[in-house]
């Protein structure tokens, strides 16, 4: 086995375990916030179902007709041919995702239950209010996406993945219920399941009010190109610590602020929209001192998101182990088994620490790319990657975003400040079924 299969296994055997709760038995326990929180409200054992809200992944296809203005089929396929596209293989994937979709919403209506659909565009807090179960059919992406919007932390957010043959679904119901919709379905109507919170993040942000209106969404999957306009703001004191928004003589009344309508289940980035600039970003972790920054951007992530980009940020690769175990014990005389598995089980340890509980009110942020050099950071002292309870970052970006779950992304320049945070009652009420058939 290559040591890049490998790495892929430990992953899974790391996911697993911290599925089961092996890694999150070892993290340090947190009073509880005292915050009032709805998520603590005794949850039935059996869910109410009467009425369900499928959300529907938006595919090649969807997107290609909504970039081309709904142009006809006929000349939508000789675009993307001229292009190079396999047109067949995006129609039989847009086909296959339609039959799923539909055969979930039978079997749904089957069992006497009210369904409406609705995609990426038509998805809105009216529907999502309506509905007793949002069921997002898709992969991952979806489930974010339908996530993000779900603030009541009662309602419970059911993802199928309608192509487990291709990917992993990790937030998904296991592989068997997307063979088995109508088992599945049946489970979780007679509670045959068990009941799961995920923390999410919730981001407030200051800026000048006259700029607050320009902090919009925009939906990075239907984008064609966007340049954000600059935000400028008065100088502020970024070296005390007051708090955000707030001036030296407790005067916040040329700042405005609003939390943004989206909670992040998995991470939030904030970071120049053009990768190969540097982004410019004064960060303060749990009200300690102010560090003025430059690197690729900042990823702050929820343990539900540890697995995720924050893994793909921070994890060791074997062969790096090794290097560094040989350079150990060839120049440094240590005395060191320096075999490639020896390498992959040190490895394995180091990256399981990255990963922590969905339930974990705690974030995890990571500066990529950190540049150090000469007067940069100022001050020193700040870790490239910690755990942290809030994160205030203020920007000197000139075409930034702050990007929730990869999905809607909001203008992020010079002068704004985001206080990202986890609170109780935004946490996302979710299922967990086994792995293995129930019958």
């Amino acid at each position: 086995m290559s040591a890049l299969n490998n790495f892929s296994v430990s992953v899974a055997r790391s996911l697993r375990r911290l599925r089961n709760k092996d890694l999150t038995n070892d993290l340090p326990t947190r009073s509880p916030k005292r915050r009032g929180s709805s998520a603590s409200k005794e949850l039935d054992p059996k869910m109410k179902m009467d009425k369900c809200l499928i959300v529907s992944k938006a595919t090649r296809y969807d997107y290609e007709k909504h970039s081309h203005d709904n142009i006809s089929d006929v000349e939508l396929e000789r675009i993307l041919r001229q292009r190079g596209s396999d047109y067949d293989m995006i129609m039989a994937n847009h086909r296959e995702q339609k039959a799923f979709e539909e055969g979930i919403a039978k079997n749904l209506k089957d069992m006497g239950i009210k369904v409406e659909m609705a995609s990426r565009r038509t998805y809105n807090d009216e529907l999502i209010k309506w509905c007793d179960v949002v069921v997002p059919c898709g992969g991952d992406g979806t489930f974010l996406l339908a996530a993000s919007r779900v603030r009541d932390p009662n309602k419970p957010v059911i993802g199928l993945n309608s192509a487990p043959h291709k990917s992993v679904g990790r937030l998904c119901l296991p592989t068997w219920c997307s063979n088995d919709v109508k088992g599945a379905l049946h489970a979780l109507k007679e509670g045959r399941f068990r009941w799961m919170r995920r923390s999410r993040i919730r981001t407030t942000v200051t800026c000048e009010p006259k700029h607050l209106d320009t902090i919009t969404p925009v939906d990075l999957h239907t984008l064609h190109y966007s340049r954000y306009p600059p935000v400028h703001s008065a100088e502020y004191n970024t070296d005390t610590k007051r708090p955000l928004g707030i001036d030296a003589q407790g005067d916040n009344s040329t700042l405005a602020t609003k939390v943004l309508p989206f909670l992040a289940l998995n991470e939030v980035f904030i970071g120049e929209s053009v990768t190969s600039r540097v982004s410019v970003l004064r960060l303060q972790i749990d009200n300690g001192k102010w560090t003025h920054t430059k690197s690729s951007g900042l990823c702050v992530t929820t343990g539900t998101g540890s697995t995720s980009w924050h893994f793909s940020i921070n994890c060791l690769r074997t062969h790096s182990v090794l290097e560094l175990m040989k350079i150990l014990a060839q120049d440094y005389n240590v005395k060191l088994d320096t075999s490639l598995e020896k390498a992959r089980e040190v490895a394995e340890r180091y990256n399981k620490k990255l990963m922590f509980g969905p339930e974990s009110e705690q974030l995890a942020y990571s500066v990529r790319e950190y540049i150090t050099f000469e007067e940069w950071p100022a001050p020193r002292g700040l870790r490239v990657r910690d755990r942290a309870s809030a994160v205030c970052v203020r920007s000197h970006c000139t075409d930034a975003g702050l990007v929730i779950d990869g999905s809607v992304s909001f203008p992020f320049n010079d002068g704004t400040e985001a206080l990202l945070e986890i609170h109780p009652e935004d946490s996302l009420m979710t299922v967990q079924m086994d792995d293995a058939l129930p019958y």
